[in-house]
């Protein structure tokens, strides 16, 4: 993917804001952003005695690679490593293989559609386990890294168990068997028909009839849908294909949870076997880190007048409410000659940060620290001065290609950091 250098993304990013000097709102974009990918683990029964099986899937967008020509094609690789480990950090498994992708087509190289999917599979005891699982392409060397909690369930302990679920991103029929894409991504913001959940029953009893309740619950723990089905047994392992219909869902993170019982006439048999994921509901051409579309809104505040706020937030319409969102971020895209928009990402990148990094009792992206990192970046440098004599904690932040510096207090010492210097720099802050 072509990158755009450091000097004309800071010169794109120079914007004029109402009310204060122009300078750049962003600074430090890296051009050569770490590699975005996205991992999955799904574990089943094993054919191996008290093992758990776990599918291991990892999806590489094509945009995240270094593709090099080659003769007639276009030619990109990359290194996996997973390792799982225990709460006591013992290392119990250890797999890496190499990926080589191939394009004839450049624009395929580029595309935001396209993805390298790759799975491997490994044999677990249950229990809880810390998946690390590293990328790193071989041409740029950039790497990345997701760290993933995962607890591995017993199939065998109860007569009746489900197990984890799959997100099916694509599903066909080829004469008796059904072909499986899966969603590594855990979006189904795309799936405007509905979307397929695979799961296999394990019945070690005589149930011929099973009874399926999918359940879905938003944020809030709110019940959104419901659906029954009923399926034949076909003995110690069923497979399931159950269809969740459209269900218009907002942007947000779901929990689906899927109940099996028997169909019997006895009511006291109740729930035998109960399993849960949880998806995203987003749009594909807005950051990931964006789950509430109003609230990204009012997180513009550090790079948009208020006008352009208000005409933003002024559609009533969700639709036409995104369409003016990405229009802002279109304007400033600073190379529209690739898939991404830099500055879109950078900003809720630094959004999520900054409140990963400064919440409190307000969210991070609210607090000074929170204006100041989203609006220049990370300082080159920072004293910190928690526990001075006879000085309440206090830090400077400097930005010593800018020449400017800020200090921020803990007046309260409950890590409520104001900005006491600059006085006259307040550049939208919030309260």
């Amino acid at each position: 993917m072509a990158k755009l250098p450091l000097f004309l993304l800071l010169t794109a990013l120079s914007l004029p804001l109402s009310g204060i000097d122009a300078q750049p709102v962003l600074r430090n974009i890296n051009a050569d952003a770490v590699p975005t990918f996205f991992f999955e683990a799904i574990s089943f029964s094993s054919e191996q005695v008290n093992k758990s099986h776990v599918d291991i899937y990892l999806q590489v967008p094509h945009e995240e690679l270094r593709f090099v020509k080659e003769g007639d094609i276009y030619l990109a690789r990359y290194e996996v490593n997973v390792g799982v480990y225990t709460p006591e950090k013992e290392l119990v498994q250890d797999r890496s293989w190499t990926v080589e992708v191939r394009e004839k087509d450049f624009a395929q190289t580029t595309s935001s559609r396209q993805s390298s999917l790759t799975q491997r599979g490994i044999e677990l005891e249950a229990g809880n386990y810390e998946f690390v699982v590293k990328m790193e392409d071989q041409d740029s060397r950039r790497s990345a890294q997701i760290r993933r909690s995962m607890l591995i369930s017993n199939y065998a302990k109860d007569t009746m168990t489900v197990s984890d679920i799959m997100l099916v991103s694509r599903l066909t029929t080829e004469g008796e068997k059904k072909k499986i894409v899966p969603n590594i991504s855990g979006n189904v913001g795309h799936l405007s028909e509905g979307f397929f959940l695979f799961f296999e029953i394990y019945n070690a009893g005589t149930e011929d009839s099973l009874e399926l309740v999918c359940r879905v619950y938003n944020s809030k723990k709110e019940q959104v849908y419901e659906r029954l089905e009923r399926h034949a047994s076909l003995g110690l392992k069923t497979q399931s294909f159950f269809k969740v219909e459209n269900l218009h869902l907002p942007v947000g993170t779901y929990l689906v949870a899927m109940e099996v019982s028997p169909v019997r006439k006895d009511a006291a048999a109740g729930i035998l076997a109960t399993t849960t994921r949880t998806f995203t509901v987003r749009w594909s051409d807005i950051p990931a880190s964006v789950t509430d579309l109003d609230k990204a809104i009012d997180q513009m505040r550090y790079i948009a007048r208020d006008s352009e706020l208000e005409e933003i937030r002024s559609s009533g319409d969700l639709e036409e409410k995104r369409k003016r969102f990405l229009d802002f971020w279109t304007k400033r895209d600073p190379d529209p000659t690739t898939p991404r928009n830099e500055l879109l990402d950078e900003y809720y990148r630094r959004v999520e940060l900054a409140n990963k990094s400064f919440t409190h009792y307000l969210e991070g992206w609210r607090t000074d620290r929170g204006m100041v990192y989203i609006r220049l970046g990370p300082p080159e440098n920072i004293e910190r001065h928690p526990f001075d004599i006879n000085t309440k904690p206090y830090e400077i932040w400097y930005y010593y290609q800018l020449q400017r510096e800020f200090v921020f207090v803990d007046e309260t010492g409950f890590g409520d950091y104001r900005l006491k210097y600059p006085t006259t720099d307040l550049w939208g802050r919030i309260r």
